[in-house]
Order: structure tokens, then sequence, then C-alpha cells
């Protein structure tokens, strides 16, 4: 069955998606729009269940919005918002990052050096599995439920901290950096240079 074309906004309508493109919200449409002009079909589906209508508004009433000395002030303060909103998310993520480092820091692992061959990185990880997997944990309940982001990051903390040890028992183990530490990907708790 060949698929549909997309709907198209008719000309002179904006769609909601095109005015938060232009820098209004859903708050500066309800209040200097109000209700929408028309409608037409959203196109996209969620499942089997197509989502509503898309709301049109009439591109004129819009431009003439725009132009309005409350329209900008109005804009403009909810730019500020959104700003001062990022800034704080940022902030908020800098101290919670901060205080997972904090705790992955406190984590000494203990090596005890065994006869492997020369290169063998990926034999010398395997006896702390256990260990690094139980420091993730002791980390998760000290500081409070860890998100996705938050369970990677500390990943990444640990095994610099475990491959840092390792480096120091076995000569031949390739020391990390602190490039490594901030940017090595993770996969099951370890980094990707295994």
């Amino acid at each position: 069955m060949p698929r549909r074309p997309p709907p198209v906004t008719p000309e002179g309508f904006l769609a909601t998606q095109d005015l938060k493109e232009r820098g209004w919200t859903a708050r500066l449409i309800r209040d200097f729009l109000g209700e929408h002009d028309s409608v037409r079909p959203n196109g996209l589906k969620m499942g089997r269940r197509r989502l509503p209508p898309v709301k049109l508004y009439r591109q004129d009433r819009a431009d003439e919005a725009e132009r309005e000395e409350k329209f900008l002030v109005a804009q403009a303060r909810a730019m500020d918002a959104r700003e001062r909103a990022e800034r704080a998310g940022r902030t908020r993520r800098a101290n919670r990052e901060r205080l997972l480092a904090g705790l992955a820091a406190e984590w000494t692992p203990n090596i005890t050096a065994s006869p492997l061959r020369k290169g063998a990185v990926r034999l010398a990880r395997e006896p702390h599995a256990k260990a690094l997997a139980k420091e993730l944990k002791r980390v998760g309940a000290a500081a409070g439920r860890l998100s996705a982001a938050d369970e990677r990051f500390v990943k990444k903390a640990l095994a610099f901290r475990l491959d840092a040890a390792l480096a120091a028992a076995y000569p031949w183990f390739p020391l990390p950096s602190a490039e490594e530490k901030s940017t090595a990907p993770v996969k099951d708790g370890w980094t990707d240079s295994d």
C-alpha cells in the first residue's frame, strides 16, 4: 500500500510548531492568539493511534501580534525564563556529577597482581567485575536513585579508578588519561578501550 504524502499546512496559516520555531510558547499562543482558526490532520501516529489534529493560526494574526510591544515584552520574559531554567538544570547536573564523582573517588580497588601475559587487559579486569558492581550499588545507595545518565557517569568514574589501580599493579597495563575519564563510552561497566 503506497504511503500518503504528509499533510501540509495551507498557505496563510501557521501550525503550532511553526509558531514555536518563531519563539512563541504555549502561553503566548493562548494569551495573544486565543482560539485556533483551523485544523489539519496530524499525519503522525503513536502506535496504532492517530494523534489529534494540528491547530492552525492565520499568519496575519500572528504577524500582527508579533508587532505589539506587549507581545515582545512577554516573549522576552519567556525567553529569559527558559534560559534561567536551562542554567538551573546545568547547575543541578554539575552539582550531581560533583557528588557522584566524590562518592566514586572514595573507592580504592584492592588489586592483587597475578601472572598474566602482557596486554591481557580484559583478564586483568575480570576478577574485579563484582567489586565494581558492588561499588556502583554503594554509590547509588549513598546518592539516592541513579538515573541512566548518573549510572553511566558513575560507571566511567569507577572504571577509571579500577584501570588506574590496575596500571599501578601491572607495568604493561595502559594508564588511563584524565581525558578518558570524561569521554570514554562505557559498556557493561568497562570503557571501550578493552
